[in-house]
């Protein structure tokens, strides 16, 4: 009798590579976001996951928040994993392209789905692509002055449905509560970079708790 192998039991990278995330029909002519999912390990249970909190800018609608290090692409980037790259240096100092940084073998294991910004937040939608990459070991980390805080959250924390809560949050000068999880001191993740997390448990075989936000 051959044992049954649980999705949970399959490397990220093997998960990934059978995925297909969606694309946003009218991609080509919005403009363009994109972000690197940077994972230390191949398996949920031993790997972290590299965030960012941005830095506090007066007007800045993402000010403070934790994100992947990415941004907008620019005319000469080649496609969206380039603007992730490309943005992942800028932002936290690491190229993985650079040949002093051969030895940490960065290799792309998938990409996730295309994520349309809501209406509300800002005048264009802006549509999002977050690539997965993994590294075996953990690279230097120098933030620029956009970034605040470089760090690595265990992906085990984002898969325990205990460390998930619903809490306000001021969006366009609404309030709405929504799913998170509190991380450490004014460290919460939600939002759209949530919804990347949970693709990549859900895509490992992970059931993520059917939180529904509200406005209030």
């Amino acid at each position: 009798m051959t044992d049954i192998i649980l999705p949970e039991q399959f490397s990220l990278s093997r998960a990934l590579a059978q995925n297909k995330p969606k694309k946003v029909l009218a991609r080509r002519w919005r403009k363009r976001s994109a972000v690197v999912a940077l994972l230390d390990d191949d398996h949920v249970k031993s790997a972290s996951l590299l965030m960012i909190q941005r830095a506090r800018r007066e007007g800045d609608p993402w000010s403070g928040h934790m994100a992947f290090p990415g941004g907008r692409s620019e005319k000469h980037d080649r496609n969206g994993l380039a603007t992730a790259k490309r943005e992942m240096h800028e932002e936290v100092g690491f190229d993985a392209d650079a040949k002093e940084h051969r030895h940490l073998n960065a290799q792309v294991i998938g990409r996730l789905s295309d994520l349309a910004t809501p209406k509300r937040s800002l005048a264009k939608q802006m549509v999002i692509t977050a690539y997965v990459m993994k590294v075996e070991e953990r690279p230097a980390l120098q933030p620029n002055h956009e970034v605040e805080n470089a760090l690595w959250i265990p992906l085990s924390y984002f898969a325990d449905p205990e460390n998930r809560e619903i809490r306000p949050f001021k969006i366009a000068g609404d309030w709405h509560d929504l799913p998170c999880l509190h991380y450490a001191d004014d460290q919460v993740i939600w939002g759209m970079t949530l919804r990347m997390i949970d693709e990549i448990l859900r895509i490992q075989g992970y059931q993520i708790p059917n939180m529904v936000g509200r406005i209030k």
